[in-house]
């Protein structure tokens, strides 16, 4: 005769077995709460060329001119996106304008210049961020997205010129 935990003893292993499975997954994260990396670049609006910026210490590239295609930066690793984060969030920005000369010369017709803001990155943000973009405006403000892709520029250097011109 069996004993009574002998003949339960293979649905008892198999209730331990589901059991901690059900533990470890409860303790990992899903994919979207998992922090994700976000290249960082810069779209420049202002008609100096930033030597290098960051964005709480996470260095960006050099920034040339944005044209009404393209922002102007290359795009260095990396900045950390907790999803779920509450927005807004501020964030600080500095950023260094370059020394602009006559290279022939050595004249300096403008000695560079290092800025430091408060922004805040209001959202939205979209389900699957991949690039950290910071905006330099001519009023030396800056404005933060995070995008899922590469966004056009918000300001077209041909429409900035138009509006010099008039």
């Amino acid at each position: 005769m069996q004993r009574h935990s002998e003949r339960n003893a293979p649905m008892k292993r198999m209730l331990s077995a589901a059991v901690a499975a059900l533990a470890l997954t409860a303790c990992q994260k899903s994919p979207q709460e998992e922090p994700k990396m976000l290249g960082i670049t810069g779209y420049n609006y202002t008609d100096r060329y930033i030597d290098g910026f960051s964005v709480n210490g996470q260095g960006g590239s050099n920034v040339l001119l944005s044209d009404d295609s393209d922002g102007g930066g290359k795009t260095t690793c990396c900045i950390v996106w907790r999803p779920g984060t509450a927005l807004p969030v501020a964030m600080f920005v500095e950023w260094t304008y370059g020394i602009e000369g006559n290279l022939q010369t050595g004249e300096v017709y403008r000695e560079p210049e290092t800025h430091r803001v408060e922004a805040e990155l209001k959202g939205p943000v979209p389900q699957n961020p991949t690039i950290f973009v910071v905006h330099f405006y001519p009023n030396n403000t800056v404005q933060l997205e995070v995008a899922e892709d590469y966004p056009k520029p918000r300001l077209r250097r041909s429409d900035m010129a138009k509006g010099a011109q008039s």
